[in-house]
């Protein structure tokens, strides 16, 4: 057995389950675990998580220096997978500090802040208790890495002792045929729940509505408008939420750069901020179109809010000449 194994948490935002089972299992052997080793002086073995696709290449470079690597995660295969006896650990929750996590944290925000939410995240219980969806969206890996949906854990088992909250990863709670049964189990146990992954807007229900309002939320409930042409079931799902949860409350992830027209991109927003939903811009990670990086700015920062007009936003009236002059335009859009 090797009796150092290093940890890289390369490219996550908050703590990583993946390397926090691997933590665990070495552990149980007896092995001295560091995360993000400095040197290859300091390690026998090193395992990598890589979240995002883009950053592959970038983390390859580390077979330079730690000759003893293994890479992993999403954004390095969609065929990475952990051995079963790996995955079957529980976490190591004392893998991460609180100052770890803290220096993570972006945004106009005290030290103070950074280390208290920073804090809620490391004692924070964390899983998975389903994988995979019923949904085949052409933008997304979960389809192709994990499949249709299925039941891979329990609500009860994802509990950290340290607190009362629970970051959820599961990909489509609402889809779930246990969700109801789910929800019920989160409010009965008084956990304060973070569904990471958002709700299926479309799948939505009254009694989900319902039992999504019973249980406490560690942030706002988000949701997804992909694709323009789902408007009547995203918009009859939110008013049927809205009925028991206020809209101030809801946000709208609304993707970008991948098959609309800007138009039809600027109709969503203008749609949700009718409704009375807070919409948020994401840019489809393949996309250079520097208009929508622009247009998310203007929309993520509320700057909409004191300026309404998108062509009369400063930043992008500075570039718009040469945007159209360059011949920079969406692929879809004529």
């Amino acid at each position: 057995m090797r009796n150092r194994i290093g940890l890289i948490d390369f490219d996550g935002k908050i703590v990583n389950l993946a390397l926090m089972k691997i933590s665990a299992y070495y552990k149980a052997q007896g092995a001295k675990i560091v995360l993000n080793p400095a040197s290859p002086a300091q390690v026998d073995k090193v395992y990598c998580s890589v979240v995002f696709s883009k950053n592959r290449d970038k983390a390859a470079r580390l077979a330079t220096v730690f000759p003893h690597i293994e890479f992993g995660g999403t954004g390095w295969s969609l065929d990475s997978e952990l051995p079963p006896e790996i995955e079957a650990m529980k976490p190591d929750y004392g893998l991460y500090t609180v100052d770890a996590i803290a220096d993570r944290i972006g945004g106009i925000m005290t030290r103070k802040k950074k280390i208290e939410k920073a804090t809620t995240i490391v004692n924070a219980g964390i899983g998975f208790t389903s994988r995979g969806c019923i949904r085949t969206c052409p933008f997304c890996v979960v389809p192709r890495k994990e499949g249709e949906l299925k039941r891979v854990g329990e609500i009860k088992d994802l509990i950290n002792p340290l607190s009362n909250i629970l970051i959820l990863l599961d990909n489509n709670l609402t889809a779930d045929p246990d969700c109801l049964a789910k929800l019920r189990e989160i409010k009965d146990r008084e956990l304060t729940v973070d569904i990471t992954q958002g709700i299926d807007v479309r799948t939505m229900t009254p009694e989900i509505a319902k039992a999504l309002a019973e249980v406490k939320h560690l942030r706002s409930i988000h949701y997804a408008w992909d694709m323009p042409g789902h408007e009547t079931a995203v918009m009859n799902g939110i008013e049927t939420l809205s009925r028991h949860i206020k809209k101030w409350k809801h946000l709208c992830f609304t993707l970008v750069g991948f098959n609309s027209t800007f138009e039809e991109d600027r109709y969503r927003f203008r749609k949700l901020t009718e409704t009375g939903v807070d919409p948020f811009i994401m840019v489809y990670n393949q996309s250079t179109d520097a208009r929508l990086k622009h247009f998310a700015r203007w929309v993520n920062s509320r700057i909409y809010k004191v300026c309404p007009d998108f062509d009369k936003y400063e930043p992008w009236m500075k570039d718009r000449l040469g945007y159209f002059a360059s011949g920079q335009l969406n692929l879809f859009e004529a």
